[in-house]
């Protein structure tokens, strides 16, 4: 009995235990994903327009036109556990409107860019061309590679430009079809297992096409964009990024990762917080400019979103365009919209028309079959918009 006792003692302790708690923490059972929800939007007043150099300002959503229920429906559809989200952020305005992580991610977490990346490369490309150190996207690629200006080297090659690079359609052979099953004759994993210098594997892939006639998706063409930037100025494209890209934006603590050679690895490999990669993407919103500085020139960022050709329309500078968003058609996105995309779903959103930038780092180990779909998702942030 006494046995018998003590036991109820303890029950009776973890029940207030838990009685307190629930109190505490408002938590409820099926009340918790409210709970979450609740604490995904944004707090404060809307105060004004500000750089977010330092640090980003949050407000209310109804602050700059937004609906607060509306937006939880927002952070549902993120947060379904077929998704994969470890990190979403809304921004409208300048402000974070609505911001959630998962999975023990974190606002301080650093994530792999992957593919986003590449868009940070052709802002690089962009700067050097501003700034006089490359003529233009015209320029040979040949130029910077002495290894094709021998007279073994076909003549395909010799007439690849930087443009051709920008654009995926270089003409190099090259497979990156399959990342989720079979990799085995995916190019950049032979290239990460096989290779110490990335560029010079690029550039011994043989030439099938006329560069500038075929798009075909390519790590290669984007690795390649590496050199031409150390060549054209004289440092990696980590330095040359850090200088004149990362420091005016306040990304000093942005890592980006190089190849065994040294080169940076203008595909992937930039680590940096949800939070750090959203004012890339406002930097993109705001057409280059940054306080009193025009980081990236208006007219690269305008070219940038421009389509390939018109039989490739989804594709632009290193960026996506809203064609390769599936059932893009009867969607009501702005046709305006850029899109820097990586691997596993990480994705920044940039809607100049509607004033919106939106965040969203993944890890989806399948995402052909999983829940997310971005023209719903978008429609969902459309829809908490009040004007």
């Amino acid at each position: 009995m006494r046995k018998r006792g003590r036991i109820v003692k303890i029950l009776r302790k973890v029940f207030f235990t838990v009685l307190i708690f629930v109190s505490l923490t408002g938590w409820d059972g099926d009340r918790g994903k409210e709970v979450a929800a609740e604490r995904f939007l944004g707090k404060g007043d809307y105060l004004g327009d500000y750089w977010p150099t330092s640090g980003w300002r949050t407000c209310r959503p109804e602050e700059v036109g937004m609906s607060s229920e509306k937006l939880i429906k927002v952070y549902k559809y993120a947060a379904h556990p077929k998704i994969n989200t470890q990190g979403i952020a809304v921004i409208r305005k300048g402000y974070i409107v609505g911001e959630g992580y998962f999975d023990d991610f974190t606002m301080n977490s650093r994530h792999e860019s992957f593919s986003v990346a590449k868009s940070f490369a052709s802002a690089l490309i962009g700067i050097a061309i501003g700034k006089g150190l490359i003529k233009g996207v015209d320029e040979l690629i040949a130029k910077y590679y002495p290894q094709w200006q021998t007279p073994e080297t076909p003549e395909t090659k010799k007439r690849m430009t930087i443009e051709d690079l920008l654009t995926m359609r270089s003409g190099l052979q090259w497979n990156e079809d399959d990342y989720y099953k079979d990799r085995s004759q995916n190019d950049v994993y032979i290239m990460i297992d096989s290779a110490k210098d990335y560029i010079q594997y690029v550039l011994n892939k043989p030439i099938i096409h006329e560069p500038g006639t075929h798009w075909y998706y390519s790590s290669g063409d984007s690795m390649l964009l590496s050199g031409v930037i150390e060549k054209s100025t004289g440092l990696t494209a980590n330095e040359f990024g850090r200088k004149y890209l990362f420091e005016p934006l306040g990304l000093s603590e942005v890592i980006w990762l190089a190849d065994p050679a040294g080169h940076t690895i203008t595909a992937w490999g930039i680590q940096g917080t949800l939070r750090e990669f959203a004012k890339f993407g406002y930097l993109y919103l705001r057409k280059g400019s940054w306080e009193d500085k025009q980081v990236v020139p208006r007219n690269w960022i305008e070219k940038s979103g421009q389509p390939v050709s018109e039989e490739v329309i989804k594709y632009g500078y290193q960026w996506w365009r809203l064609p390769a968003l599936k059932n893009y058609e009867t969607s009501r996105i702005p046709p305006d919209i850029l899109i820097a995309w990586g691997i596993f779903t990480q994705q920044i959103f940039i809607l100049p028309t509607e004033d919106l930038l939106i965040v969203r780092l993944g890890n989806d180990p399948d995402p052909y079959n999983d829940e997310w779909r971005e023209i719903e998702f978008l429609t969902l942030v459309q829809d908490a918009l009040i004007n």
